[in-house]
């Protein structure tokens, strides 16, 4: 485990960022020790210009292939409402069928690639229930797994026109996961075959065209009975399921380590050395203490043979072949264009009525 130095091991790390400011600290983290992605924080810079600056200096920093992603769902998931009108929710574009859902992920697809931005974590492929409806709200395309597989289908080729990578969540689905306040792990109850055939659905559909997956931190007593997990902490939702039952192929991205619901009695440093050793072959991490230790516990796992070497090393495969597919960034857009697509987006916006991003 020699072989992993430093600088590879930290590809494994998607650095969520807590405020979108460039700052001495975070050129000498990226310089140093430069991740696989960096999440950018919500609220944008002020102006797109300002963020198209900030992301190419995260990208000279990092000098190399790195996903530069954002959130961006519509709805009440819309921090390009920052420069352009707000996008209706998945829900009420959902409710017009196939071509507007299309027409969000189009539009999302444009403005994220004149920002530099080349990954989104979006669509979600929840099923809209009534455990889940707190959470997912208008979030979720609906409760018909068929109808969210078609939906998020769309809304992918949207974004793959503009070549910006999807990242499908929350694998298995959070459907059948209570939504409960508290410190408790929120733990699915559904039986395997139930899952199977319902939450599992679009994802079995979606899997052979998702760049990136988000696996929930929720625990499915299908999958781990004796001793529930979160998903991207077991081995048996991530290598199980996920690889070996359906072949994906593509990134598993987990997430939520820092929350003790999640982590546990692991501590969250601990918990990304789990998440690798599960399949995970990125995991989410906050920018400060929390990149530092996660790298750090990588590093002390390597070197002690705790951090699997053959997971390890797919993972950093895994990330290389996706970086593959991030493309340079555009040219920098007229006024004239983004005006005319502001235009667009009001227009679309306008035709959902008023209220348009939380109108169901």
């Amino acid at each position: 485990m020699n072989a992993f130095r430093e600088s590879a091991l930290s590809r494994t790390l998607f650095l969520r960022l807590i405020e979108n400011r460039w700052s001495k600290s975070l050129e000498r983290v990226l310089r140093d020790s430069p991740p696989g992605g960096v999440l950018l924080a919500d609220p944008l810079p002020r102006s797109l210009a300002n963020s198209r600056d900030f992301i190419k200096k995260i990208h000279h920093a990092c000098a190399g292939s790195i996903f530069i992603a954002i959130r961006e769902e519509g709805g009440t998931c819309d921090p390009l409402a920052r420069y352009f009108p707000g996008l209706p929710s998945p829900r009420a574009a959902a409710a017009r069928g196939e071509k507007a859902v299309e027409k969000l992920g189009d539009l999302t697809g444009t403005a994220l690639k004149l920002l530099g931005v080349n990954a989104n974590f979006a669509p979600v492929l929840d099923l809209s229930t009534p455990l889940s409806e707190k959470m997912l709200v208008t979030r979720a395309f609906g409760c018909d797994p068929h109808h969210v597989a078609e939906c998020g289908r769309a809304f992918m080729r949207g974004l793959a026109r503009h070549k910006v990578l999807a990242c499908g969540k929350h694998f298995p689905g959070w459907g059948s996961v209570p939504f409960e306040k508290g410190s408790a792990l929120p733990v699915s109850a559904k039986p395997m075959a139930a899952l199977w055939n319902e939450d599992l659905i679009p994802f079995r559909s979606l899997l052979p065209k998702l760049p990136m997956v988000l696996v929930s931190s929720a625990a499915y007593k299908a999958y781990d009975f004796e001793l529930p997990r979160p998903a991207c902490l077991s081995s048996f939702v991530i290598d199980g399921l996920l690889r070996e039952k359906l072949g994906y192929r593509g990134l598993a991205i987990g997430f939520g380590l820092e929350q003790k619901a999640v982590h546990g009695t692991l501590g969250f440093a601990e918990a990304v050395v789990q998440a690798v050793n599960a399949g995970c072959n990125m995991v989410i991490v906050d920018q400060g203490a929390g990149f530092s230790s996660a790298l750090k516990a990588l590093e002390v796992s390597a070197a002690s043979g705790r951090l699997a070497s053959r997971l390890a090393s797919e993972a950093l495969a895994r990330v290389r072949a996706a970086q593959k597919r991030i493309p340079t960034s555009g040219p920098k857009a007229s006024p004239k264009a983004l005006a005319r697509l502001r235009d667009e987006f009001q227009k679309f916006s306008d035709s959902f009525g008023s209220g348009a991003p939380g109108n169901v």
